[in-house]
């Protein structure tokens, strides 16, 4: 049961308390007073007006209070307090932040977008028709001097008839509304839903934690309402209706103002940055993005990032106490000062567990929860310029949980460990709950599919200073969180910066944080990299000198299988995914269960090579090509003590990635999803392995693989292809008369495939 605490009507006559609000929804007042809502004309007594924003405590009546408590069923404890907002009139046309960030959700939590900002807008209000109108007034629409439109965002029932309000001096300088008699229904919450297709009525909000600002005010709202798509996953979840979604949202309306001193950074060529808004060009029909960026500079008052109390909960846990989590974290913070060259950030431990999605803060949510499996961050910017004016960052402690038990006191980065069914994924998010990225470190990754050995991960070894387990899980800590603060920094993925590691012992693991790191590298890395620092200063203004070392980001991976997430080394196909592979494939040769019980393990583990079959440049292709089928082609030598199933393992791992490289479903192939291109470095390789498979050449190959080849021939749609089909059409033609039983049918039906290929050959 969820309770909110509400203080006495003297506080919250003063506009300081937590106060219920109830409204069902944005439809039209038919009298006077917010729908629903029977005011006491005469109750309480006047309002203090001082302020462009003032709460205004009511009362509402038996009957609402009733309906309040039976629909609320005891979430809270006061349903017949709440208050309305006034703003005074001469504040209508001004310009304001309008910002909303996901605190709570139901179900699902934060793993349906909890802890997420929901976006900022440039406002302004207008009153007309009984209604408060919130227009979208940022600069960003102005397309010429003749069109630049104000866009309705929101309209809020203007109150009347309020006898308090109405008895209070200045009354008429101020308009009334209700705030909870909208945003959820139009926008917001609405929106976020709709990205998914589904469509979302706000049924009950009720409204609390009301507070001024400096620059305007903040308040929460709680509310409950139903999709019109059901949640499959709702029951799993504990919700039993699996319509309705609840959740808690942070709004602040904080006055416009742009930093003084503020000066974008244009987009370089080579995109290290995230993007600001859109905005139109005047009078071009073009747009601009600049990089979204803080207004960072030297001589500034450090941005101070509060980590919630939640960490010293952790840190006090008896498991991980040998751990300084907070000084890990803090580094993970502050490290960045390094890069700038002075004090720009600045990480405090916060008192209150209640306040991380206040607007006017930047926190780092440390969540005590170990199965939580992502972490993520997010920001909030100026529409009109791309500045950032604040950001979050949620962190659970699984990321504790999982190096306390991966890492030892070895000279490796890993121990040998058990199998575990918690994957980790990082994610950074935008506005409005887009995930841009995902890691499953490979740690995690590898040991759901299959349980690690000991020469599994001493295969991976190399000789390098050695780290205790203290160091291990608190660099480990500290360098997850130097990723999320540098997408909070605005700079992107670096998928090269690994790139830089020969596998020597005195050669540097990264050139940067913002790679994805696998877990031995990881650790090695608690610090900016020399690519970071470069990023930062020239965003900043601080170094007119575009990063120079080797980069790539998200869209590139698509483009170039060296730019991949957490792989490994100058030469990762070489000397990370082909050993990598050939030790499963080892593995699996030795193995008794065939390889169609193990489909996820050999997705997983074939996908990288063949990335570079397909993606490569011609040497690059070839290689990777003969790499990957190294132990399993024709003619397969058997070694002596192999097991009788060796041939049989062999027979399956062959033809199965031959297939996965020219006949298996898109959705199967990972990123490359192409087929490899018919060049003359590769195709002559691809058909002799093939043509050797169909014609059995070393006598241990399957009915199965054979009519695969069949198929793979076809799909080849080459000259070469085709007289190999023919030629083996011939063959074993001509071998049929020494056949007989099994063998002999198969053989014809391959014969028959054949013809069926051939006849027409090409498309």
């Amino acid at each position: 049961m969820w309770r909110s605490r509400f203080a006495s009507p003297r506080v919250w006559l003063s506009a300081a308390s937590l106060v219920l609000a109830l409204s069902t929804g944005c439809s039209e007042p038919s009298t006077p007073s917010t729908p629903g809502v029977s005011e006491a004309p005469e109750a309480g007594l006047p309002v203090e007006l001082d302020g462009a924003f003032v709460a205004v405590p009511r009362v509402v009546s038996a009957e609402q209070k009733q309906q309040a408590e039976q629909k609320l069923d005891g979430v809270v404890e006061d349903s017949g307090t709440s208050f309305y907002l006034a703003i005074r009139r001469s504040e209508l046309g001004q310009k304001w932040f309008m910002s909303a960030y996901l605190k709570q959700n139901h179900p699902g939590g934060v793993l349906y977008n909890a802890a997420k900002s929901m976006g900022t807008r440039v406002v302004s209000f207008k009153e007309q028709n009984g209604k408060l109108f919130v227009l979208d007034v940022d600069e960003r629409k102005a397309m010429s001097d003749v069109f630049d439109p104000d866009v309705v965002v929101e309209a809020y029932p203007i109150v009347t008839g309020h006898g308090p309000f109405n008895r209070s001096r200045g009354s008429d300088q101020y308009v009334l509304f209700d705030p909870t008699a909208g945003l959820n229904r139009f926008g917001v919450m609405g929106d976020t839903f709709s990205r998914r297709g589904v469509r979302f009525q706000v049924e009950l909000i009720f409204a609390q934690r009301f507070r001024r600002l400096a620059d305007g005010i903040t308040f929460e709202q709680v509310f409950t309402g139903y999709l019109d798509v059901p949640d499959a996953d709702a029951a799993e979840l504990l919700e039993a209706n699996p319509f309705r979604n609840s959740g808690t949202l942070a709004l602040a309306l904080r006055r416009y103002a742009e930093s003084p001193g503020y000066t974008p950074t244009p987009l370089p060529p080579r995109e290290h940055y995230f993007r600001g808004p859109a905005r139109y060009i005047q009078n071009t029909l073009l747009t601009e993005q600049v990089a979204a960026k803080w207004n960072i500079h030297p001589g500034m008052k450090p941005i101070r990032w509060h980590i919630t109390p939640s960490l010293i909960t952790v840190q006090n846990d008896p498991r991980y106490q040998g751990y300084d989590l907070v000084g890990a974290v803090k580094r993970g913070i502050e490290g960045w000062n390094a890069a700038f060259g002075f004090k720009a950030l600045e990480a405090v431990v916060d008192d209150d567990l209640s306040s991380f999605a206040d607007d006017e803060k930047n926190t780092l949510i440390f969540d005590t929860d170990e199965a939580v499996p992502f972490a993520f961050a997010n920001w909030r910017t100026n529409p009109n310029t791309g500045e950032i004016r604040g950001a979050s960052v949620y962190l659970p402690a699984l990321w504790v949980w999982w190096g306390d038990l991966v890492f030892g006191d070895d000279a490796t980065a890993g121990v040998a460990t058990l199998k575990t069914d918690r994957p980790l994924l990082l994610s950074w998010n935008g506005m409005g709950g887009d995930s841009l990225c995902e890691l499953e470190p490979r740690g995690p990754q590898e040991a759901e599919l299959e349980p690690w050995t000991p020469a599994s991960r001493s295969a991976m070894a190399e000789a390098t200073a050695p780290l205790t387990k203290k160091q291990k899980v608190e660099a480990y800590l500290t360098n997850v969180v130097l990723h999320e603060i540098g997408h909070t920094l605005g700079l992107r993925h670096n998928f090269m910066a690994s790139r830089v590691y020969d596998g020597g012992p005195a050669s540097p693991r990264a050139t940067s944080v913002m790679d994805y790191l696998v877990d031995e590298d990881a650790v090695y890395l608690d610090t900016p990299g020399p690519y970071d620092v470069e990023a930062v200063r020239y965003l900043y203004g601080l170094s007119t000198q575009l990063p120079t070392l080797a980069f790539c980001t998200d869209e590139d991976t698509a483009v170039d299988p060296y730019c991949n997430p957490s792989d490994r080394f100058d030469d990762p196909l070489t000397k990370y995914y082909i050993p990598r592979f050939h030790e499963r494939v080892d593995v699996w040769l030795r193995g008794t269960r065939p390889i169609s019980q193990l489909l996820r393990s050999f997705d997983f583990y074939v996908k990288f090579p063949l990335q570079f079959v397909r993606a490569g440049n011609a040497q690059t292709r070839a290689s990777a090509y003969l790499l990957t089928l190294a132990h399993v082609r024709p003619p397969l030598q058997v070694p002596a003590g192999a097991p009788a199933t060796y041939a049989a393992q062999a027979d399956e791992i062959a033809w199965r990635t031959l297939a996965r490289l020219y006949l298996d479903p898109a959705a199967s192939r990972g990123i490359f999803t192409a087929n490899p291109p018919n060049s003359p470095e590769l195709l002559p390789l691809v058909i002799a392995d093939v043509r050797a498979i169909l014609l059995n050449t070393d006598g241990i190959r399957s009915y199965t693989a054979r009519r695969t080849m069949v198929d793979i021939l076809k799909a080849q749609q080459t000259l070469a292809s085709y007289a190999t089909l023919r030629e083996a059409q011939d063959t074993l033609t001509a071998q049929l008369p020494a056949l007989s039983g099994d063998e002999r049918l198969q053989s014809e039906d391959l014969i028959a495939r054949i013809s069926a290929a051939v006849s027409p050959y090409f498309r």
